[in-house]
Order: C-alpha cells, then structure tokens, then sequence
C-alpha cells in the first residue's frame, strides 16, 4: 500500500490568517483511493524549510502532495523548490503562457509580467491544467517517488484533484 504526506506551503495558513481545508480533503480522497496519509506538514515560504520538508517527506513517503505556492509572487517558491529537490530542470511553456494572458485578456484586465512565472514547468514532468485559475499543477516522478504540486486555493486545487491527479496516481 502506497503511504503520502501531505505539505502545505504558505506563512498564512502558519499564522492562522486562512483555515488549512486542503489537507483535510486530499486525507478524505486519498483514503478513497488506498493511500495511506502518514503526516501533515505544514511550512512557510521559506525555500530552505520548505526544501528540507520536502526531503523528508520523501524519505518516509511514496507519494507527497503539495499545496499552494504556484502563484506569480516572489513568495511562491513550491514550483521551483520542489523541482530542485527532485532534479527537474524549469522551461517555459509558450502555450501555458498564452493561455494564462488570454485569461486576463478574456476577463479585461491588465497581465501583470509575474504571472508569467506560472507557465515554468518541469522538462520531463507532467502538467495538470487548472480550468479556475492561472497556475497549472505539476507532477513529478523519480525514483520511485511521486510529487503532485498543486494550487492553493481551495477552488482550483479541488477540481484538479479529482480530473488530473487520481489518474496520475493510478498509473
């Protein structure tokens, strides 16, 4: 039976500003599926705290699930760290990058150039696209373990769980 942690990025749900419901949901689902959760992990923006998290999740873990950090801000480190720790090199996508300025063209607003950020992805890895927001999931695979990188906000995580990660788990 494959075991999972859970990790959860971002200083606002530390210090209490936002309830932490992700873990809560991906503990339900994942169970749905046989995948044991053997921890909660929860970690700021911190690239140092966050890389060794990581790390020790996949020491103990099969399958690590991360939330939030994907955005365009400089505090969103999850993408790069995680591909770091994982050895996964970053390139542009040319087609994601489109869609996230017809994203904000479709809505009439201005892009700001950080959203850019969002359309780095893994050489090697998979993408999850995000039908509620701008920034894709990111799934990682090697040596055996498994990293899902997934958005934050409740809304977009949710619904990428259900459409792109229980088959990427179930290859």
């Amino acid at each position: 039976m494959a075991v999972c942690e859970i990790l959860s990025v971002g200083t606002e749900i530390l210090l209490g500003d936002i309830l932490n419901t992700n873990s809560r949901y991906l503990s339900v689902e994942l169970a749905k599926l046989g995948i044991s959760v053997l921890r909660h992990t929860t970690v700021g923006d911190n690239a140092e705290r966050l890389a060794a998290a990581l790390r020790t999740a996949l020491e103990r873990s099969d399958i690590v699930i991360a939330t939030g950090g994907l955005g365009p801000t400089a505090d969103d480190i999850t993408r790069d760290v995680c591909c770091e720790v994982m050895g996964f090199e970053l390139q542009m996508d040319d087609k994601i990058a489109d869609g996230i300025r017809n994203y904000f063209a479709a809505k009439g607003y201005d892009m700001p150039e950080s959203n850019l950020r969002q359309a780095y992805v893994p050489v090697g890895g998979d993408v999850f696209e995000n039908h509620n927001g701008t920034a894709p999931g990111l799934g990682l695979k090697k040596n055996g373990k498994c990293v899902a990188i997934l958005p934050g906000p409740p809304y977009e995580m949710a619904p990428m769980y259900q459409e792109s990660v229980i088959p990427y788990l179930s290859e």
